[in-house]
């Protein structure tokens, strides 16, 4: 494919770019290229220095490349796109000094340091700088001078994953400190270098405090919520369809099916995302992409890793899982992330594991809720592993609680449940004395994963039902009674008349009421009707 068409790639033979990050790589392979040059003369031309917050694998790295290629010039990667045509001029170049602070572990002071500097060292080797025994942000602060002593032009310093030493090392506050003065001293640079920057631009995945990090860099503006670069990360709706319209076809093709089918198989699966007020659709980039590579349907952002940290997050907390799920929060409570107080809610949602759903503009709050299917699933296995231990294998179990579910078998259903519960290693039985909703979210994880309608702590107008399960011909009424009794659960559920917003529905209505001990961690009684 030559270089003057290069804005779409061929029909007969599609690459996806599920594995890179390299702007020039996609675009001299012809590779399916999402159009975000547009956002660049947005950025150029009214500010100088920015920040941008997505979840990881959302096309962050990318699009710094995109830019780097940009202010290098290399104009010829930019045919048929955007930002060709809005300036078909001869591009002004400057110097491009690039930072990546992911990739590498963070075990100790000097793993930051390190890799700062070895970054630093790269980069002024053209310039015959040497380390020496300057420190990372003394030697930044020289690289940047002497940029512009060299060229005659101001630096672009493009900064990806400014945060990840500090997310690496949540729950080890000491370590978490040191990184945080570090990294606190190198993004102060970017102040006092200012007169020899023409444009910067910072990207993580959550966002830290301004006071604890960029201390001092009172213009940075920034763009998370911003409305007009809601879409500059992820595929729009609009851009799904324009840039993958053949990869349906083929695939609603490979799995006999129609496209209508297809696109509505995507968005259950990968839509779902929300980065402003404006609730533009975005669709997770990399599941997209692999889907069509490999042409099946699988759960590949959250293969790629769920953090561990979540799920710590809820139980150093004990915050009740069942309330993430349309969780009602003001903008504030979203845009920091303390490194000395973590938020399970805006951890979830800066790691994109919540995203919005609403926006009330009278009161400037946001509602939460799993973007999708993928998500809501793999936080709730990550959280039951955390929790019980419970291993990848023993997703069977959760299928055969499914079945019994359905299959109207409720004293199946609770057989199944206790012997679950029976294999949670004895150690772990100590967070029941510590978090008040531990069994709770193990259940509410558990009837999630089968894949069911399912609600917690449903409101009736004379209480709460603990869980509220339906499926395709029945209802079930779950009270779990901790140290009490079926009977109390069962008095509970009648006393309360909790049948009652039901008794309308052709379904058939099943009353389950468990009692809890927490000296045996599991089931004693259940009761039926």
């Amino acid at each position: 494919m030559s270089k003057e068409d290069m804005s779409k790639p061929s029909k007969k033979e599609i690459i996806y770019p599920v594995d890179t990050a390299n702007f020039r790589w996609i675009r001299e392979r012809g590779a399916v290229y999402v159009d975000k040059t547009r956002y660049i003369p947005q950025l150029t031309e009214v500010g100088k220095y920015y920040f941008l917050a997505r979840p990881r694998r959302f096309g962050k790295s990318l699009f710094l490349d995109t830019m780097a290629e940009y202010f290098s010039g290399n104009k010829e990667l930019f045919k048929g796109l955007a930002i060709d045509r809005l300036h078909p001029e001869e591009w002004e170049t400057f110097p491009v000094i690039r930072l990546n602070m992911s990739g590498a572990s963070f075990l100790k002071p000097l793993d930051l340091t390190g890799h700062i500097l070895s970054q630093l060292e790269f980069i002024g080797k053209d310039l015959g700088l040497s380390v020496g025994e300057k420190t990372a942000s003394s030697f930044f602060s020289e690289l940047i001078l002497e940029t512009y002593k060299k060229t005659g032009r101001e630096a672009v310093i493009l900064i990806d994953e400014y945060d990840a030493p500090l997310s690496s090392a949540i729950g080890k506050p000491e370590l978490q400190e040191n990184y945080r003065e570090q990294l606190h001293g190198l993004y102060s640079v970017l102040k006092n270098a200012e007169p020899y920057i023409h444009f910067c631009f910072l990207t993580g995945v959550t966002r830290y405090g301004k006071v604890s990090v960029f201390s001092g860099l009172n213009n940075l503006n920034d763009i998370t919520f911003n409305n007009a670069f809601a879409g500059i990360c992820g595929i729009t709706e609009s851009e799904l369809h324009e840039y993958y319209d053949p990869g349906v076809e083929m695939l609603a093709g490979t799995l006999k099916t129609t496209k209508e089918e297809i696109y509505e198989k995507l968005k259950f699966n990968y839509d779902g995302y929300h980065f402003s007020s404006s609730l533009v659709d975005v669709y997770n980039p990399y599941c997209i992409n692999h889907v069509f590579s490999k042409r099946e349907f699988e759960d590949y952002w959250c293969q790629s890793g769920v953090p561990t940290i979540l799920s710590k997050s809820l139980m150093q907390s004990d915050f009740d899982i069942e309330k993430l799920n349309g969780k009602k929060v003001p903008e504030s409570e979203l845009s920091d992330l303390s490194i000395y107080n973590t938020n399970p809610v805006s951890l979830f949602y800066q790691t994109g594991y919540l995203t919005l759903k609403a926006y009330e503009a009278r009161r400037q709050r946001y509602t939460l809720g799993y973007p999708n299917r993928e998500v809501e699933a793999s936080i709730m296995r990550n959280i039951l592993k955390v929790y019980t231990h419970a291993s990848d294998n023993r997703q069977g179990a959760v299928y055969d609680m499914e079945d019994a579910l359905e299959e109207g078998d409720a004293e199946g259903f609770v057989k199944l449940m206790k012997a679950f519960l029976a294999d949670i290693p004895n150690q772990l039985h100590k967070y029941e004395a510590r978090y008040e909703n531990y069994y709770h979210t193990i259940f509410y994880c558990l009837t999630t994963l089968m894949g069911l309608d399912v609600e917690a702590e449903y409101s009736t107008s004379e209480g709460f039902i603990d869980m509220l399960v339906k499926t395709a011909d029945f209802i079930y009424i779950i009270e779990l009674k901790i140290n009490g009794t079926a009977e109390d659960a069962m008095a509970q559920i009648e006393e309360k008349h909790y049948a009652a917003p039901f008794a309308a529905d052709s379904r058939k209505l099943v009353k389950i009421g468990l009692g809890f001990s927490t000296e045996t961690h599991n089931i004693t009684s259940s009761l039926i009707r």
